[in-house]
């Protein structure tokens, strides 16, 4: 039905096309108009005159008010005498009709007041192109000008509408030029229906309800040098629209871009180049984005160079609409600082130039050394050492008793200072309060010089005395977030960095060094924290009560009790990180669950991952954990996944479980320890898939580790293979214990466990030794060892076959029964005892003695 009705539309064009074109070619006149009695003219009415011209012809209109409702059928120009839309009003007669209607190609309007028709429009066109619309004021209209049916080419210049619906409306329209208007008290001020390819530059639209609305196939505009200010809804509504341009314009509304749905790919910014920008600047590229509370985005982005253009690109609220070269207005200036007498400058203080700032003003600060404490209350001041370097630039606190930095505001940079001095214990080297979008980058805080400074050559420069230097913090954030801290480097200090309260801030290649506590996240949620260098502390990152961080790619060494610590921290990510050198422990969770660590590697220390302290349902994937004396260690820790790990070269342990219950052990590799794998007093787990080796002990239950399950797990190249002490009730199924230089298995002191589908074979002690263990169930198991079982001590009650039942068996017989016991030279009881009816069964018992009797063994080739 729609395409019915364009088809009509464009067909009813033609026709008007061809009356026009017969209407004649008469030479243009000009004809007046006046319904004043005191001048005399052609037409007291402006459709009188209208219906008496030729096309062409000039209509002149002398200053008054006309009450009516006007149709052009033919190309005209009708301008107003003095050119003073003030003084020549066209009212309209019938408040329910179009005070103009335009049904011709070429008419020009200039000139007027148009106002009045509440239902309809001030200027209408009907599939019209080629016209002029100019220097008329358009005011309590249903729709100020109204481009309709396919209306082309026509321009819109230097009007300003107000008090309407709609300023201007464009449906099915395309290729028109609209500039330099104002467009104002509107509830929509200007939209675009289904309108592609149209121009829309130089207009002021602001104090409407809507500023800009694209929205159906309004594809392929060009928005550009528009002031889009003041709209209390929406400054710019997209929807569904694509392959638009919008760059140059300055937005500053409440909200400024919002989209019902996802657009497709329009572009909001062009290829920089150098022109003057909407805001003053010497560059084209993006957009202004502001807000009427006198923030500017993107918050807290610098402006290196000084071009005009912000330094990052811009996610326009959050939208995912990229603008890529974000506009810095120029009203916003720079400041100059220097001490040094040769140097000439605005101030000769840090603090002189902030109390003397502007928001967005940048101050440059020239190398020296400043001795004073700063308080910056100004929002979106950028303050940068003019060298970038901070070896040159130092700021030295006055008072201990204070921050040096002292940050109040919103979107404060701070970039490339050196920020020295003796602190007390509750200030800072820059201090954040309840702030956002500041950019803390570039900096040095608290460097071994303030050492030497503060005391004598012979005073002896132990870790403890460091640390005792600089009581307070390098960098702290209370109640903070939406911040970013890249690239400063902070040692010496009580804490390097402290996050409390702080929430969704990044954190990204700083160093910390030298100091009790590295990076601190306290109380503090879904900040990320990435490629960060902890050196030579107490505690390197450490998250306390805080959930929802992220802490990855970063390095942690040196650090005498731990690299990384979580302290009752809940549903954080460790991801590829590096943890070393610690004298305690690499990575630790205490009473902190929930947690995801993946892809680490922990080195070099006492304990490699330690959770502890009912540290619950964490996930641990694909870490490594290489020359520690302990692997991955989980103590009283319940409900844990251990996946895909590797254990490699841990002189005691590679992965340990004590007092630990109900954790998977899945797809891990633990090697070259006394004990690969070790449960000590930890039941019900469940490991699957595991490789333990190259160990004094590959897989080790100890001391009442009990209803276990160890399932298609391997066990090589151990002194012995799979190890039971004093443990009960555990199910192993479908293992592999083999080339161990003992025992492939071993149970000492251990009863009632089952042994199902194992394969023991080539151990160069016995298979399965056993000691003082009781009412073991060991069916189904391949044995090939020259010595296949053992058994000592007061063991009684062991049963080594089941009811003969259908189903598959270890060797692939069609019965259940006993096990099949082979030997590397082919003379094991199985290969040599017949099985005369052919069911994979010996027909006679294998008796071991001291009671050990195999009922049932298998029969028959591997």
């Amino acid at each position: 039905m729609h395409q019915t009705k364009r088809k009509g539309i464009i067909a009813f064009i033609a026709v008007l096309a061809f009356i026009f074109a017969i209407a004649g070619n008469a030479a243009a006149i000009t004809i007046t108009v006046n319904n004043s009695t005191d001048q005399t003219a052609d037409f007291t009415s402006v459709q009188a005159a209208v219906n008496a011209a030729n096309p062409g012809d000039e209509i002149l209109v002398k200053p008054g008010i006309y009450e009516e409702n006007i149709e052009i059928t033919k190309p005209l120009t009708i301008l107003s005498e003095s050119g003073n839309s003030l003084d020549t009003i066209i009212q309209a007669a019938d408040s329910s009709k179009d005070v103009f209607g335009i049904w011709a190609n070429e008419v020009n309007i200039r000139g007027f007041s148009i106002r009045g028709s509440d239902s309809a429009a001030g200027i209408h066109f009907f599939g019209v192109t080629g016209c002029l619309i100019e220097h008329n004021m358009l005011s309590n209209n249903s729709c100020g000008l109204d481009l309709y049916m396919f209306s082309s080419g026509n321009t819109l210049a230097d009007n300003d509408v107000s008090d309407s619906l709609t300023g201007i409306s464009l449906g099915d329209s395309l290729n028109n030029t609209i500039r330099n208007n104002s467009i104002s008290y509107c509830n929509s001020g200007v939209s675009f229906f289904d309108s592609p390819n149209n121009t829309l530059e130089n207009n002021t639209i602001l104090e409407n309800n809507g500023g800009i609305s694209l929205t159906g196939e309004s594809n392929g505009n060009l928005l550009v040098s528009n002031i889009i200010k003041s709209n209390k809804k929406v400054g710019l509504h997209i929807y569904e629209t694509s392959g638009n341009l919008i760059y140059n314009n300055y937005f500053n509304n409440t909200a400024n871009v919002e989209s019902e749905l996802v657009a497709g790919d329009n572009v909001w910014n062009t290829t920089r180049f150098e022109s003057t920008n909407i805001v003053g600047g010497s560059y084209l590229g993006g957009n202004f984005w502001g807000k009427p509370d006198g923030t500017v985005y993107p918050r807290g982005v610098r402006d290196t160079d000084l071009d005009g253009i912000f330094d990052s690109m811009y996610n326009i609220e959050g939208s995912g609409f990229i603008d890529y070269l974000p506009l810095k207005e120029s009203k916003s200036m720079t400041i100059t600082v220097s001490n040094d007498v040769d140097k000439v400058a605005d101030f000769t203080s840090i603090q002189a130039a902030v109390n003397n700032a502007y928001p967005g003003d940048t101050i440059l600060v020239y190398p020296g050394v400043y001795v004073e404490n700063i308080v910056i209350d100004v929002e979106d001041l950028v303050i940068v050492s003019a060298s970038d370097s901070p070896s040159d630039t130092r700021v030295q606190a006055a008072s201990g008793s204070e921050d040096i930095f002292s940050v109040t505001a919103d979107g404060v940079g701070i970039n490339g200072f050196c920020i020295t001095g003796s602190i007390s214990s509750s200030n800072s080297g820059i201090h954040l309060y309840g702030v956002e979008d500041c950019r803390i980058e570039n900096n040095e805080l608290f460097d071994s010089q303030d050492i030497i400074q503060n005391y004598s050559d012979s005073y002896a420069l132990t870790a403890e005395n460091v640390l005792n230097l600089n009581p307070g913090f390098g960098i702290r954030l209370d109640l903070s977030g939406n911040n970013t801290l890249s690239n400063n480097m902070v040692s010496f200090s009580n804490v390097c960095i402290l996050l409390r309260n702080s929430n969704e801030n990044m954190l990204f290649n700083n160093s910390v060094s030298n100091s009790n506590y590295g990076i601190w996240v306290d109380s503090s949620i879904d900040n990320l924290l990435d490629n960060n260098a902890a050196a030579d502390d107490k505690i390197g990152i450490y998250l306390k009560t805080s959930s929802g961080n992220t802490v990855t790619d970063s390095k942690a060494f040196n650090n005498s009790w731990s690299c990384i610590n979580l302290w009752n921290s809940n549903e954080n990510m460790l991801d590829s990180n590096m943890a070393s050198n610690s004298s305690n422990v690499c990575i630790i969770l205490h009473s902190s669950s929930g947690n995801n660590l993946s892809n680490n590697t922990v080195s070099y220390s006492n304990y490699g991952i330690w959770l502890d302290s009912s540290s619950n349902s964490n996930n641990l994937s694909e870490n490594s954990a290489l020359y520690n004396k302990v692997g991955i260690y989980l103590k009283a820790s319940n409900e844990n996944a251990l996946d895909n790990n590797t254990a490699l070269n841990n002189s005691k342990y590679g992965i340990s479980l004590w007092n630990s219950t109900a954790n998977e052990l899945d797809s891990n590799a633990a090697s070259y320890s006394d004990v690969s794998i070790l449960l000590h007093n930890a039941s019900m787990n469940k490991l699957v898939s595991n490789t333990a080796s190259n160990s004094s002990y590959g897989l080790l239950l100890d001391s009442f580790s009990n209803d276990n399950i160890l399932s298609d797990s391997r066990a090589p190249n151990n002194r012995i293979g799979i190890y039971l002490k004093a443990s009960s009730k555990n199910v192993l199924e479908d293992n592999s214990a083999n080339l161990n230089t003992v025992h492939g298995i071993y149970l000492n002191s251990s009863s009632n466990n089952m042994f199902n589908g194992n394969i023991v074979d080539s151990n160069a002690g016995y298979g399965i030794y056993i000691l003082n263990s009781n009412n073991n169930t060991i069916y189904n198991n391949y044995l090939n060892n020259a010595k296949n079982m053992y058994s000592e001590g007061k063991s009684s009650g062991n049963v080594w076959s089941v009811d003969k039942s259908p189903g598959t068996n270890i060797i692939g017989g069609f019965f259940l029964g006993g096990n099949f016991w082979a030997s590397p030279k082919g003379n094991g009881f199985s290969q040599t005892h017949s099985d005369i009816d052919d069911d994979g069964i010996c027909e006679t018992v294998y008796d071991m003695g001291k009671g050990n009797i195999d009922y049932l063994p298998l029969a028959g080739p591997f």
